[in-house]
């Protein structure tokens, strides 16, 4: 049992989870769950990369190479845009329609707030412990419109935002729409959120949610990966001709076309042509030319236009030159990261590696190792010096499973072809990921020894928004060991009734916490072994060694329980 007071259990600002953590309390009503505080959660050390009988010689804090923080999928949607396709929830259940869903979250009409509790929620954080960067892997925007990445870089770097632009101040949004499918927790309202599912009734919520208000910036270098949502249409399907005349004009579909789907599986078709699924019923809306589609060259200018540090937040002149979106980062002593394209500009939904940036992956790990494998298993040594090396990219493992046929017929690695070549390479010792919304860590052991954890962190548009600490240290005569400590968004537990942002941000927590339909689902925190963790990893001697120069003296972690 938690040993927060009773009285203060839901009005504290949660934080750090190894102090307390967010769990849900018993069912309210119908099957709705408010959240409070419970017991924290002390790292757990995990062994599978070097055996349980190596705990001696683990034994010390370490000295640290690097610190950042990881936070991914933020979603951010104009949510009044004609591509939304939120009609499209009452179809669960539907096989057919199964990949094409969720279409919407009761909540996300205070996603603004929610990203901006965490963004200052980071700056706390970033302040406290001496975070060399920041990383978001992606699925920053829903639909990559152009007034959606201006949107998601005011919140990153600072600035006045404004929920209530293109969308008459939520007016045109369905959550203001009168279509009882959708949540509005004004006490007026009646829908099935708060009739079937117990959701409940929010005085002026609707209203305050289109507040502007001045974003703090996250106050530190952070670095981006580019994700489906920030590519295709709805993360799904690639644009077509006229498809911007479209997205640029004055009508919103709300429901799906009155002829009877028959296909097998709707995403299929989507991607064939998104338009299919928006030629029903229509409601009026303000046209507005800043929802253009941008492309992946200009979402790339968008960031070296932005503020903020570095410039370009990871993205290169090479990438602006030849609109390619990978990049090595190389700002911190002794750690290289690679940031991976894995968006498969075909469509679906998952992810790939293609040929170009296959070799330009393998050319990049050679440069910052003085020891590794060839294709035929072969040893070989290049002279280079060795630094760790940590993968970024939207697309872990688990959804490297895309092989979309491109229309020039460049070869496509999936899961199985990209880990086999960083197993050649030992230095490589984590991949971060989002995409799959939940919270977990997977290790990716080599059969000869050693091999690299897999880390992928829950969405900040659904249960449990959180973000990830990220710790490295170096161990004498073993290895790393990378310490993962979970935050919680630095708000009340449960919303006071206030309408301010940070209860708006309380309110679309506890609202995701009850969303089944969401793509983590209400068990997406994930388990202990998945949140606050060591994750040891052996290095070769070389490597040590190397490393040995760069580390900073030893102290305390971002966790509490060094």
């Amino acid at each position: 049992m938690s040993n927060v007071p009773d009285a203060q259990r839901r009005d504290l600002p949660a934080g750090d989870t190894t102090e307390a953590t967010i769990v849900k309390s018993p069912p309210r009503n119908h099957s709705y769950r408010q959240l409070e505080l419970g017991p924290g959660e002390p790292h757990i050390e995990r062994y599978e990369l070097v055996g349980e009988d190596a705990d001696g010689t683990w034994t010390g804090p370490g000295d640290t190479l690097a610190r950042l923080i990881h936070i991914t999928d933020f979603q951010l949607a104009d949510l009044a845009s004609p591509s939304r396709v939120e009609f499209l929830q009452r179809l669960t259940g539907q096989p057919a329609w199964r990949r094409m869903l969720p279409a919407y979250r009761p909540q996300e009409f205070m996603l603004t707030q929610a990203i901006e509790a965490v963004v200052r929620t980071v700056r706390r954080e970033s302040g406290k412990a001496g975070v060399d960067f920041v990383v978001t892997t992606g699925d920053n925007t829903d639909s990559a419109q152009e007034n959606e990445v201006a949107a998601y870089l005011t919140l990153m770097n600072g600035g006045d935002v404004d929920p209530g632009l293109d969308n008459g101040g939520l007016a045109e949004t369905v959550t203001c729409s009168g279509d009882p499918a959708y949540w509005n927790p004004e006490p007026a309202a009646a829908d099935i959120w708060k009739q079937e599912h117990g959701y409940p009734s929010y005085p002026g919520a609707v209203a305050a949610a289109a507040r502007k208000f001045t974003g703090v910036g996250l106050g530190t270098p952070w670095l981006t990966c580019f994700g489906n949502h920030d590519c295709l249409v709805q993360g799904r399907a690639r644009s077509r001709s006229g498809y911007d005349d479209f997205l640029t004009g004055n009508r919103k579909p709300v429901a799906l076309p009155a002829e009877p789907y028959t296909g097998a599986d709707a995403l299929d078709d989507y991607c064939e042509d998104p338009l299919w699924v928006s030629q029903g019923p229509t409601m009026y809306i303000e046209a507005s030319p800043a929802r253009r589609m941008v492309s992946k060259k200009e979402y790339i200018e968008h960031h070296f236009r932005s503020t903020g540090a570095p410039e370009g937040h990871g993205f290169t002149a090479e990438n602006l030159s030849s609109g390619t979106a990978y990049y090595a980062y190389d700002d911190v002593p002794g750690l290289r990261v690679i940031s991976l394209d894995t968006t498969n500009p075909a469509g679906h939904v998952d992810g790939c590696v293609n040929e170009q940036q296959y070799r330009w992956l393998e050319d990049r790990l050679q440069e910052v190792h003085s020891e590794y494998l060839a294709d035929d298993g072969t040893a070989e040594r290049s002279g280079n010096d060795d630094r760790l090396v940590m993968i970024c990219s939207h697309h872990g493992m688990s959804t490297m499973t895309n092989d979309t046929p491109q229309p020039d017929g460049e070869r496509l690695y999936l899961a199985a072809d990209v880990e086999r070549l960083l197993h050649r390479y030992p230095n490589v010792v984590l991949w971060l990921s989002g995409h799959t919304h939940v919270n977990r860590i997977t290790p990716r052991p080599d059969a000869r020894g050693g091999g690299f954890w897999e880390v992928s962190t829950s969405s900040v548009a659904e249960w449990p928004v959180q973000l990830r600490t990220v710790h490295f240290t170096v161990v004498e005569n073993a290895g790393v060991r990378i310490r993962t400590t979970m935050i919680d968004s630095a708000v009340p537990v449960t919303p006071t009734g206030g309408t301010d942002l940070g209860d708006l941000a309380a309110l679309h927590r506890e609202a995701a916490a009850n969303d089944a339909g969401s793509v983590g689902g209400l068990d997406a925190e994930g388990e202990p072994e998945d949140r606050n963790v060591d994750l040891l990893v052996p290095l070769p001697a070389s490597t040590l060694l190397g490393l040995s120069g760069l580390v900073r003296s030893a102290d305390v972690s971002l966790g509490t329980n060094q």
